[in-house]
């Protein structure tokens, strides 16, 4: 993200014809101001940045921001936050972590592999193997870099400096104290100094500073993921560093009261974040401390209703949607707030019915929070030849043992392109797919955690009821969708059939979370 404002430049026989065709009136050795995104793509200017992973801000030359951004879309100011950056491109375009994880690629390789040496991995080759033996023996006199003595020491030194040990098996000793995942040292970067009394000193590689940590409190930072350093996540602050990164973006786009840890308004629950002038509270919802394991299942769906009572509307954020899905999130909030940064009147635009699956899918998981999903129909809306705004249709999807209406329809999914309001898209789309398809009844479903379902009382449609709330299981502090856990799925993959789906997840140590519930509503003929 760009803080800088305007930017001096003073023209140069470089930049006047660039300045000139974007329409200023100037000759040589003018002073102008321009705005930052004016400026040339390889200019040298500094500007003035801010990271959209952990919110660090730093002065930086403007080709290296654009360079940046070019690579998946937002900035990030370290190799730690692009790797954040580099999971959201991968989960949206491949549905993994990263692109090596694909069956795609895996299958590439091993093509390659049976190609080259006739075998599944190239490592399994004997030609490779042999490469390796003689590549070794004459860089470090072995057939195996371990057996010697530099790089014994070399591993050595490694140890002391990261973990405050000199080998694997009193590393393990401290993890098996610690009782934490492995990957949590190298993920945080933890560099254990010294251990005594059940305190450890520790050397923080984002702030490079020491601190000091009893090895509980070290345990329950890094279990939920959150940064384990007292100086960076101070230890008498129990806001997550995420839930701080949240309400500083509200800060820096609200300037009326704001209420931290709200305690009046649904007693004896709490609301995180208030904002008392709009009725309008947001609640950071950890993947781990909101689970099963912490949470009763009604959890959420009570503080949604003892808000509603209130009439106050309750947003919940959760974890891996902020880190993965943080561009739809702000823009949610912006126009909660009123602030969407485009403004488009339905009038200008012009619909039509899109039959190219690609721009679907990469507009809904660009701009949609629970993004792309199959459809029939898919209607959009178009400004200036670009797609801002979309509504798609399916067939309802009826239980088994039931059979679907064919004139039943159901409204999947609806949004705006990011950071942009289009005042009466959804009314003439919607209007656009009554006029020109029969149907019955048309069917949708609003999530209580993130909308009150107005927009669908003002397209004409009518409540039902709300639905309990739904489960998700958590995996690598994503949430996943319960239907790939499903029991005939687990008994395939070898799971005791005697059991029931919940039970197994249990014994796998995968557990739900849950929303709020949904609003179901109907339109009829």
């Amino acid at each position: 993200m760009i803080l800088s404002d305007k930017i001096e430049i003073k023209i140069s026989r470089k930049t006047i014809t660039h300045f000139r065709k974007i329409g200023y009136e100037i000759k040589l050795n003018d002073i102008i101001y321009v705005n930052p995104n004016q400026l040339p793509k390889g200019s040298h200017i500094k500007i003035r940045v801010k990271c959209e992973i952990c919110g660090n801000e730093k002065e930086i030359m403007y080709q290296k921001y654009i360079k940046n951004i070019n690579n998946g879309g937002i900035y990030a100011c370290s190799s730690k936050c692009a790797q954040f950056k580099v999971k959201k491109t991968s989960l949206e375009n491949f549905g993994t972590d990263y692109y090596t994880q694909t069956d795609e690629y895996i299958e590439k390789i091993k093509q390659t592999s049976l190609e080259k040496y006739n075998v599944n991995h190239h490592t399994q080759s004997q030609i490779v193997k042999d490469k390796a033996i003689k590549t070794n023996l004459k860089i470090y006199g072995f057939d195996n870099p371990s057996k010697s003595d530099i790089i014994k020491e070399k591993i050595k030194n490694t140890f002391i400096e990261r973990y405050g040990v000199e080998n694997i098996s009193q590393l393990d000793s401290i993890k098996e104290k610690l009782s934490i995942n492995s990957n949590d040292f190298k993920k945080y970067g933890i560099n254990i100094l010294k251990y005594s009394n059940n305190n450890y000193d520790i050397k923080c590689s984002i702030c490079n500073k020491i601190y000091s940590i009893h090895k509980k409190t070290l345990r329950n930072r890094l279990i939920p993921n959150h940064i384990p350093c007292i100086n960076c996540n101070p230890l008498k602050n129990n806001v997550s560093f995420d839930e701080k990164h949240l309400l500083n973006f509200i800060k820096e786009n609200y300037n009326n009261e704001i209420i931290i840890n709200d305690r009046q308004n649904i007693k004896p629950f709490e609301l995180d974040i208030y904002l008392p002038d709009l009725k309008l509270a947001f609640e950071f919802n950890g993947v781990y401390w909101h689970n099963e394991l912490n949470k009763t299942d009604d959890y959420h769906f009570i503080k949604t209703e003892l808000c509603e009572k209130q009439n106050i509307q309750l947003i919940h954020i959760y974890e891996d949607d902020w880190i993965y899905k943080q561009d739809v999130i702000k823009s949610m909030i912006l126009n909660k707030l009123g602030k969407s940064l485009n403004k488009i009147y339905a009038r200008k635009t012009e619909v039509r019915e899109i039959t190219d699956n690609k721009l679907v899918r990469e507009f809904l998981n660009k701009n949609h929070i629970q993004g792309f999903v199959g459809s029939k129909i898919k209607i959009g809306l178009f400004y200036k030849n670009e797609l801002v705004s979309l509504m798609t249709f399916g067939k309802t999807r009826k239980p088994l043992g039931q059979t679907s209406n064919e004139n039943d329809w159901e409204m999947l999914r609806f949004c705006n392109k990011l950071n942009t309001n289009i005042i009466g898209g959804a009314s003439k789309l919607f209007k656009y797919f009554i006029k020109n398809y029969k149907f019955e009844n048309i069917f949708t479903y609003a999530d209580k955690s993130h909308s009150n379902g107005k927009l669908y009382e003002i397209l004409g449609f009518i409540y039902l009821h709300t639905s309990k709330p739904n489960y998700y299981y958590v995996i690598d502090d994503i949430r996943h969708h319960r239907f790939n856990f499903r029991k005939d799925i687990l008994i395939k993959e070898g799971y005791d059939a005697n059991k029931t789906e919940h039970q197994i997840m249990l014994e796998r140590k995968i557990y739900r979370i849950y929303n709020s519930g949904n609003l179901k509503y109907i339109f009829k003929n």
